[in-house]
């Protein structure tokens, strides 16, 4: 069975930009991400882009549905929540979209619907699964920017809770995964990256022990085999003996 990943981290005005170009590689060169492979960059999905600018369109909703509704906006508020979902391993390349369009439908729900959703994006060009990032704008059904209110660690943990369910509904063979510890939704997109990538190692050490484990285990009990086998006809041949020596006493 495929397992879910998630991740989430929230990002305030001045790092939407980043994100944007990062995102619909608005850049040909990629400094801190090595990984990207312009030639496959094509085939990446765009499920939603900005009209503008993921900034611009963000800054837009922001005035129409926060500040025309009497509340504040502070300097310091974080703007959008970017969820990232990679696509489980042991699911087929050929439900990607479908996985995703599912994916985005019961986010949408989440977080105030699709008004919400600025930017959605699924890299197939970098090294490792393809991966989709979903930005929402943090707007609560009050009409305000809180991030407080929306990205709950209860929100966090109903996310890996409920998806599996409704994908599992849908035919998609998913369970929960395991919760990374030690507040995992702080990390950064590259650090997480990095922390799913220990993960993935320290499992396949796990598997190559049981394997040379097994393995060493089926060696000793061909060579008791073996040894039962020689032993058996030794006490056949043994038997034999002592009776052609009866039967040459009497």
């Amino acid at each position: 069975m495929a397992v879910l990943s998630f991740h989430c981290q929230c990002y305030k005005a001045g790092a939407l930009k980043g994100i944007d170009a990062h995102n619909r590689r608005l850049h040909k060169k990629h400094i801190s991400n090595p990984d990207i492979d312009n030639n496959l960059s094509c085939n990446n999905r765009i499920y939603k882009a900005p009209v503008k600018s993921l900034y611009a369109d963000c800054k837009a909703l922001i005035q129409k549905k926060v500040i025309a509704n009497g509340n504040r906006v502070r300097r310091d508020s974080n703007w959008i929540v970017e969820c990232i979902f990679t696509f489980p391993e042991d699911l087929p390349l050929e439900l990607l979209d479908s996985y995703n369009t599912l994916v985005l439908s019961y986010m949408d729900s989440r977080l105030g619907g699709n008004e919400n959703l600025i930017e959605a994006v699924c890299h197939v060009d970098e090294i490792g699964r393809p991966h989709l990032h979903a930005d929402y704008c943090l707007i609560t059904s009050e009409n305000r920017l809180s991030s407080k209110t929306l990205i709950t660690r209860d929100f966090i943990k109903s996310i890996h809770d409920k998806l599996p369910l409704v994908l599992q509904h849908h035919n998609f063979d998913v369970q929960r995964g395991e919760s990374i510890p030690q507040r995992q939704g702080k990390l950064n997109p590259a650090d997480y990256k990095k922390a799913k990538e220990r993960e993935k190692k320290e499992l396949n050490d796990k598997i190559n022990k049981l394997a040379a484990e097994y393995n060493r285990l089926v060696e000793l009990y061909n060579k008791l085999l073996a040894e039962a086998v020689m032993l058996k006809e030794r006490n056949i041949q043994k038997a034999r003996a002592i009776l052609e020596e009866m039967e040459r006493s009497r």
